[in-house]
């Protein structure tokens, strides 16, 4: 089993410079993106799952809008045709906005091997069942728990989380494989700036124990953009950002994972590489 592993996208027109009247940046995400697609039909993956952050600016409608949901229909468009099944999860609700994923909904309904997923889900294949957990609306979880302090608040929604992690791998048959894919922090991995994240209170996490209790096949994330395997464990990986995000990323490796479970049964992973950013280079020469 096959499974090509993407996250943050991050489409939109951030700052830089701008060649031929186009968005240098922008130019090197579809770059980027065609590198994706490139390697997705050479590996011809069982399952392309999409973790979340497809686009930067959730709340926006305009003709840049309307171009960065053509560009996300295009892209999904060309994994779907080079996989099998494309599951697409939305991420944090302030990069995917409820409007363009209701967009992406409604152009892929009729498309039977793609799903797009806004709410926490298992969807079942013959070989797999892959749970979904989305980035989640802040407001839904403060109107169930009225009240309560800002500090307070991340353990509530972390407590949730974990509820929701142990509650979605019990719908998973023991018979097949089971990957969860999330769009959140867990503690222990490292962040852009190379510091480790061990325990935060500044937003909610799926704690380490709780992975090792719902004892997932594979664990695909997106959120943090440094493409990693988190530390202490042999199935939990991010996949990274497709491309820079600005200057800090200069030097770090941005790309995608293809996660092979071989006839053993056994994970193999293996990450490729996104091409170097013209906006970067042409910014610092």
């Amino acid at each position: 089993m096959k499974i090509l592993h993407t996250a943050d996208w991050h489409l939109g027109t951030f700052r830089s410079p701008v060649k031929d009247g186009v968005n240098i940046r922008t130019m090197d995400t579809k770059r980027c993106l065609d590198e994706l697609i490139r390697v997705a039909n050479e590996e011809r993956p069982d399952y392309s799952l999409v973790s979340g952050d497809i686009f930067h600016v959730g709340r926006l409608w305009s003709d840049r809008c309307c171009d960065e949901i053509i560009t996300a229909i295009h892209y999904i468009r060309e994994l779907a045709v080079a996989s099998k099944q494309v599951v697409v999860m939305r991420g944090t609700p302030n990069h995917d906005g409820a409007g363009q994923f209701n967009v992406l909904t409604e152009m892929f309904s009729d498309v039977p091997n793609v799903h797009v997923v806004i709410t926490p889900q298992v969807i079942s294949f013959d070989d797999v069942d892959i749970a979904v957990l989305p980035g989640f609306d802040r407001g839904t979880f403060r109107a169930k728990h009225p009240g309560i302090s800002s500090t307070e608040e991340n353990n509530v929604f972390t407590s949730e989380l974990s509820n929701i992690v142990m509650g979605l791998k019990a719908q998973c048959s023991t018979e097949k494989k089971s990957i969860l894919m999330a769009h959140y922090t867990v503690p222990g991995c490292n962040t852009e700036s190379g510091q480790t994240m061990m325990l935060t209170q500044f937003e909610p996490i799926i704690p380490r124990e709780v992975l090792i209790a719902a004892d997932y096949d594979l664990v695909a994330l997106g959120h943090i953009h440094r493409p990693q395997l988190v530390y202490g464990f042999k199935n939990i990986y991010y996949s990274g950002a497709i491309n820079a995000m600005n200057f800090n990323d200069e030097g770090q490796e941005r790309g995608f994972w293809i996660h092979n479970f071989n006839e053993f049964g056994t994970l193999e992973s293996f990450f490729h590489k996104t091409p170097i950013r013209e906006f970067i280079t042409i910014n610092l020469n």
